[in-house]
């Protein structure tokens, strides 16, 4: 479970009892993010079964201490049932700092629980929920020779330079795209320059693209937002050069805003793919309203042309996906970059990794 995000954009599961609760981030020496829980603190988070990471009531979820014996036994976790009959502490520290959950039987039939976790000790006590970890890093050595960034907004991550010839595939030309979502961006020379190699385009089709041109075609926290993904892999696919890569990189729903949405599945994708479907449905707005953010209406989201998540992926989830395409002979090979508690992930497809292998 992703602590560190869960109290850093204050989901609506939060709640904190006692105390103070903070998020730190250490990049180095460490790499490590999570919470610091001050002497005394008491963090709830409500409806906890309601997360997907939750539904085979894990025994680790990653989470870690630093320090002594003393401040291992400072930690305690308890779950609660919500009618208040049941409450169990259930977790363990090991000589490593690991944190270890010792589910009681009644979790199983319980209308619901939630989690506390406290602080005992008299020194604030550091939770590590995750490394640190980026997986577009992975992905800078794919992005050579020609390619494309679909949906990049304002702020595009691959950028030009040698043996690199990027063009940039947003809905929305950049002074409309300002004006609905980036107000107080700050405009720059340098971002001017990159807006220079903006095309106005629809991110499925990639219709401004010819056949076979691309060495690349990169998406960061959009192919999420696609509908019929088969379809729009098939139409990626035709826009690469016989050597040519999709990278990509997603959010892992478990451990993101959208932790309590039940994953896409084979059968949605056939069924968008058979159908030809390509724009959002109304169910697809029920199903955000309902799980992600149940303070909007699926009205005012659809009038507002609110870009929603059409799909919801976990890195095996993916891989499913992946494969239907290498089946359909789209790719050829499939990788995945991954991290425990992080909240997206990476991911390269080949058209056909053996072209000019020996």
């Amino acid at each position: 479970m992703n602590l560190f995000d869960i109290v850093k954009r204050n989901d609506r599961c939060m709640e904190v009892l006692d105390g103070n609760v903070e998020t730190f981030r250490y990049d180095k020496p460490q790499w490590s993010c999570g919470v610091l829980l001050h002497p005394g603190a008491r963090l709830r988070l409500n409806r906890a079964d309601e997360f997907v990471v939750m539904e085979t009531f894990p025994r680790d979820l990653g989470w870690s201490v630093r320090g002594n014996e003393i401040a291992h036994s400072s930690i305690k976790i308890v779950v609660c049932s919500l009618d208040g009959r049941f409450s169990a502490s259930v977790a363990t520290v090991d000589p490593n700092g690991s944190i270890l959950l010792t589910w009681p039987s009644w979790i199983g039939y319980v209308q619901g629980y939630s989690l506390e976790i406290s602080n005992s000790g008299s020194e604030a006590l550091e939770l590590k929920s995750g490394p640190v970890f980026d997986p577009r890093a992975a992905a800078r050595s794919y992005l050579q020779g020609t390619g494309v960034e679909v949906g990049p907004g304002s702020n595009p991550f691959v950028k030009p330079g040698h043996n690199v010839d990027v063009r940039y595939v947003e809905a929305l030309p950049i002074d409309e795209w300002l004006r609905n979502y980036g107000k107080h961006i700050e405009i720059t020379p340098e971002k001017q320059e990159l807006w220079a190699r903006y095309i106005i385009g629809d991110a499925q089709r990639i219709e401004c693209c010819e056949a076979d041109s691309l060495d690349f075609i990169f998406s960061n926290h959009v192919f999420e937002h696609l509908m019929n993904p088969l379809g729009v892999l098939a139409n990626w696919s035709s826009k690469l050069k016989r050597t040519g890569v999709v990278v990509g990189v997603v959010p892992d729903l478990r451990y993101c805003f959208d932790l309590r949405q039940p994953a896409s599945t084979p059968s949605d994708w056939i069924s968008e793919y058979e159908s030809q479907n390509w724009s959002l449905t109304p169910e697809k707005y029920e199903k955000w309203c309902h799980y992600t953010a149940p303070y909007n209406t699926p009205d005012d989201l659809a009038a507002r042309n609110y870009s929603i998540h059409a799909h919801y992926y976990t890195p095996s989830g993916f891989r499913q996906l992946a494969r239907m395409a290498i089946e359909r002979g789209l790719f050829s090979h499939f990788f995945l970059s991954t991290s425990p508690n992080n909240k997206d992930f990476g991911w390269v497809l080949w058209r056909d990794q053996t072209v000019g292998s020996n």
